[in-house]
C-alpha cells in the first residue's frame, strides 16, 4: 500500500478524459484507496476493545471481590471468616480503628481486610466459644435463621441444621451450625481407625488440618459426657463410675497417651452404641429398659475391649470403675439409676438431636436449605460481607433516614373470600400460592401445628389471620412492603442492643433468643404476639427482653416509615376494610406512620384539604395524630402518585430517604447493612459528597 501511495502523489500532468472534481493532485484518489484499510482497522480496534474489556471487567470484579462466595458449599469452606467479617463490617468501626479517614487507617483497613478474606494471624482465623465476638455472630446468624423461619422458607428440621447453638453442656468449642459439622466425627473416626499405631501428637494433627472436624470431635465428646451422667441419678454409684471411666479419658489425654492406653479400634463398636442410645432418646416414647441395656453394653465395652491393659474385677474396683459390692454385678449394673430427662425439658432433647446428627450424618447435606430462595439470600449476603465497604457507625451517631412508600387503594391484607374464590379456570389465589410455593406452604403448616394448631381444618378458623399473612407475604399487597421496611427497624434493635452490650448482656440474649425459638414465641408479623399486651416498655415483646430500654428511643429517632395512604381519611368514614387493615399495620409496628389527605367540608360547597400524619398510640391503643399541615388547595394537580408522595414528604426525618414502590419487599439480612450504606453520603467522591445513592 506504501508504493502505490508514493506513486499516486508522484503522477503530475495525466491527461483525464471526464472532469477533475479535486484537480492538481491525487490525494483524493488516495484517501479513496486507503479508506477500506482504515475500515478494517476500526473493526480490529471493535474486537480488541472487546478483549480489553473483558479483562477489565474480569479485573475490577476480583479487586471488588464480587461472586467470592456464590453458592451454599462455599460459604461452608469459608463460614469462619464470614464470622469474624460479620464482626468487622457490621460492628462500629470506633471499636476496630482509632482514626478515621487518616492515611494510616486506610492501610491498617487494607490489612485487615487481607487478614479477613484470606485468614491469616490469629483474630481472623477462628472463633472460639469463650469470646465476645463469638456470642456476638451466634446473636446475628441466630436471628437471621429465625426470620427465615418466620418466612417459613426453612423448616424447623433446617433451622436446627443451620443454627449456631448457645454454648452449653460445658463444650469447649464454638458450636458450629450442624451444616458443617456433617460427616466430619466419621472421617475422624476413620482416621483413627486407619492410624492405629499412631501417637497422640500425629493423631490430633491429622485431626485438626479440618476445623471443622476438630470441633465435631471436641463437641461429641464434651455432649456425650454431660448427657451420659444427666440421665443417671447424681447420687447413684452408677454416675461415679462413668465420672471416673471420663476422668482416665481426659488424663490420658492430657498427658498425651491416650492412643497407649485405649484401643482405637473400639471406637466404632462405641460409636454403634452411642448411636443407639440417642436414638432412644429421641424416639418420643423412650423405653427406659432399653436405655438400660445400651448404657451396660457400653460399659462393657469400655472396661473389655476400650483399654489396652486388662484389669481384673478387683483391679476395676480399686480405680472406682466397679460396683464396690460383688452382687452388684449380678443384674444389670444401671437398671435403678437411669433417670430421664422430663419430655418438657425441650432443651435437654434440642441438644441429643444435635448430638444424634453429629454421630449419625454421612453426607455433606448439599442440599440444605432446600428453598432455592433462602440458598440465594445467605450466598449473597454471605458475599456482600466479603466486599469492600464503609464501616458502621454506632447506631447513636449514624445518620438517621426514612422510608416513603406511596399508596392509593391496592389490596393490603388477602381477605378469607378472596383467597377461596376461584376465577374462571377454577383456581384460587390460595391454592396458586400453595402450588408455587409448596414448600414453603408445608412450612407454614409445621409452625402452625408447632403453635397449637391440631387439625387442618383449624386454618380457616383460629388460624385464619395467620393464613392471610402468608398468602399477603406472597402477593402484591402493602402488607408484604410494610413488613419488608419494618425489617430496618428491627435490624436497627438488634445492632444498638449490640452496641452497648456487655458480654454478660449479650449471653443472656442469646440465651433469651434461643429458648423463644425453641418455645415458638416468635411469630411471623413483628415478633410480637398480642398488640393490647404489648407496651412501649417492650416487657411482653419478644425482642424487648434481649434489649436494656434505650434501644427503642434511639431506633425511633433514627428511623420512621411513612406510608403515604392518600384516601385514608375517606376509607375509615366508609368503614373500607382497607382502612382496617392499615390500623392492624400500625398496631403491629410501632414505628409505621400513615399520612393521608383530610378533606374538611365547610358548608358552603368548598372543603379545606389538610395532610394529616398518625400513628398508633400503645398505651392509649388506639389511633392519633401527629400532625396536621393545611393545604392550600386539592392534593392532585399533576400525577397522583407523585403529588401523593409530595405531601408526605414533609413528614419524613433524617438526612436521607428512601422511597419504595407498594407491593416491594425486603430482607433482615440485607437490613443489617444500612449503616454502612449510609455512610457513602459522608465519603468525597471527587469533589463532592453523593446526594443520590442508586
Amino acid at each position: 500500500m506504501i508504493r502505490p501511495t508514493k506513486l499516486m502523489l508522484d503522477l503530475k500532468d495525466v491527461p483525464y478524459e471526464w472532469h477533475e472534481i479535486f484537480g492538481g493532485s491525487n490525494r483524493f484518489a488516495v484517501g479513496l484507496l486507503w479508506l477500506p484499510v482504515v475500515f478494517i482497522y476500526l473493526m480490529d480496534i471493535q474486537i480488541w476493545y472487546s478483549i480489553y474489556s473483558a479483562f477489565v471487567g474480569a479485573g475490577v470484579g476480583l479487586f471488588l471481590h464480587l461472586g467470592e462466595i456464590r453458592n451454599i458449599q462455599q460459604l461452608k469452606l469459608r463460614f469462619q471468616f464470614f464470622a469474624s467479617a460479620i464482626q468487622f463490617n457490621l460492628m462500629p468501626e470506633e471499636q476496630l480503628l482509632n482514626a478515621r479517614g487518616t492515611f494510616r487507617s486506610k492501610i491498617n483497613d487494607a490489612v485487615h481486610r487481607l487478614k479477613l478474606r484470606y485468614g491469616l494471624g490469629r483474630p481472623f482465623r477462628k472463633l472460639e466459644s469463650n469470646r465476645v465476638e463469638a456470642y456476638k455472630f451466634a446473636l446475628i446468624w441466630n436471628k437471621i435463621i429465625t426470620i427465615f423461619r418466620e418466612e417459613d422458607i426453612i423448616s424447623d428440621r433446617e433451622v436446627e441444621l443451620l443454627e449456631l447453638p448457645q454454648n452449653s453442656w460445658n463444650v469447649r468449642v464454638i458450636r458450629w451450625p450442624c451444616l458443617l459439622l456433617c460427616n466430619e466425627l466419621l472421617l475422624a473416626l476413620s482416621q483413627a481407625k486407619e492410624l492405629v499405631d499412631a501417637s497422640d501428637k500425629g493423631l490430633w494433627y491429622k485431626i485438626c488440618k479440618s476445623e471443622y472436624r476438630r470441633c465435631a470431635v471436641i463437641e461429641a465428646y464434651d455432649s456425650i459426657k454431660h448427657m451420659m451422667l444427666e440421665i443417671l441419678n447424681v447420687q447413684s454409684e452408677e454416675n461415679s463410675i462413668l465420672t471416673v471411666l471420663f476422668q482416665e479419658i481426659d488424663h490420658s489425654i492430657e498427658i498425651e497417651k491416650f492412643t497407649k492406653t485405649f484401643r482405637m479400634t473400639a471406637l466404632p463398636h462405641l460409636h454403634m452404641k452411642l448411636i443407639k442410645l440417642v436414638d432412644i432418646l429421641t424416639k418420643p416414647k423412650k423405653d427406659v429398659n432399653q436405655v438400660v441395656n445400651t448404657l451396660q453394653a457400653l460399659y462393657e465395652i469400655a472396661v473389655r475391649d476400650f483399654f489396652k491393659d486388662k484389669r481384673t474385677i478387683e483391679q476395676l474396683r480399686e480405680d472406682g470403675l466397679a460396683p464396690r459390692d460383688p452382687a452388684a454385678m449380678a443384674g444389670l449394673l444401671f437398671e435403678n439409676a437411669v433417670k430421664l430427662p422430663d419430655p418438657s425439658d425441650e432443651k435437654f432433647y434440642r441438644q441429643v438431636r444435635r448430638l444424634h446428627t453429629i454421630l449419625t450424618s454421612r453426607d455433606s447435606m448439599q442440599n440444605i436449605p432446600v428453598n432455592l430462595e433462602a440458598r440465594r439470600r445467605i450466598a449473597f449476603f454471605s458475599n456482600s460481607l466479603f466486599m469492600n465497604m464503609p464501616h458502621a457507625p454506632q447506631v447513636e451517631k449514624m445518620m438517621a433516614f426514612s422510608v416513603l412508600t406511596p399508596y392509593y387503594n391496592e389490596e393490603v391484607l388477602y381477605s378469607r373470600e378472596q383467597l377461596r374464590t376461584e376465577n374462571e379456570d377454577g383456581i384460587s389465589i390460595l391454592y396458586y400460592l400453595q402450588t408455587i410455593y409448596d414448600d414453603e406452604w408445608k412450612n407454614f403448616m409445621e409452625r402452625m401445628r408447632r403453635e397449637g394448631m391440631v387439625k387442618d381444618d383449624e386454618i380457616w378458623t383460629t388460624k385464619m389471620r395467620d393464613l392471610r399473612l402468608w398468602a399477603s407475604y406472597r402477593g402484591q399487597t402493602l402488607t408484604r412492603t410494610v413488613r419488608g421496611m419494618m425489617y430496618y427497624y428491627r435490624a436497627l434493635m438488634m445492632l444498638a442492643f449490640l452496641d452497648s452490650a456487655s458480654e454478660m448482656d449479650i449471653r443472656e440474649g442469646a440465651r433469651e433468643l434461643g429458648s423463644m425459638r425453641r418455645d415458638g414465641g416468635l411469630d411471623s408479623f413483628n415478633s410480637e404476639r398480642s398488640p393490647s399486651s404489648r407496651t412501649l416498655s417492650r416487657a411482653n415483646s419478644s425482642l424487648g427482653l434481649l434489649f436494656k430500654g434505650h434501644e427503642q428511643g434511639t431506633c425511633m429517632m433514627k428511623y420512621t416509615y411513612v406510608v403515604a395512604c392518600q384516601i385514608y381519611g375517606a376509607q375509615k368514614a366508609k368503614k373500607d376494610p382497607h382502612a382496617e387493615e392499615i390500623l392492624y399495620l400500625m398496631k403491629q409496628h410501632e414505628a409505621l406512620r400513615v399520612a393521608y389527605v383530610d378533606e374538611v367540608s365547610t358548608g358552603r360547597d368548598e372543603k379545606e384539604y389538610y395532610s394529616v400524619l398518625v400513628k398508633y398510640d400503645q398505651q392509649l391503643e388506639k389511633e392519633v395524630e401527629i400532625y396536621r399541615v393545611k393545604l392550600p388547595g386539592p392534593l392532585k394537580l399533576g400525577e397522583g402518585k407523585p403529588e401523593n408522595q409530595n405531601h408526605a414528604l414533609i413528614f419524613t426525618r433524617g438526612g436521607a430517604v428512601q422511597t419504595i414502590d407498594m407491593n416491594q419487599d425486603n430482607y433482615f439480612e440485607e437490613a443489617l447493612k444500612m449503616r454502612n450504606l449510609l455512610e457513602e453520603y459522608r465519603q468525597y467522591y471527587g469533589i463532592r459528597k453523593p446526594t443520590i445513592l442508586g
